[in-house]
């Protein structure tokens, strides 16, 4: 059964320091959608994008500057 953008997203914000940096950025993503500027929008994806492709090592540091996205999230649709 595939669980809820929320349910995901608390369950990965409580797992953040043991999730893979790709299922964080694949969950962004998801967010991202739910975003209501444009230019938010733009600057979650195109932030995604760099992370992408940066080091495998960079990545888990890059995506803690992203947490303020998830909590976010959490805290509208809740």
């Amino acid at each position: 059964m595939r669980m809820s953008l929320l349910d995901d997203a608390q369950l990965l914000r409580t797992r953040f320091e043991t999730v893979g940096s790709d299922e964080l950025l694949s969950l962004l993503d998801r967010i991202s959608a739910e975003l209501r500027t444009d230019d938010t929008r733009d600057y979650l994806r195109a932030k995604i994008e760099s992370i992408r492709h940066a080091a495998e090592s960079e990545r888990k540091t890059m995506c803690k500057d992203l947490i303020p996205y998830m909590d976010w999230y959490i805290s509208s649709a809740t």
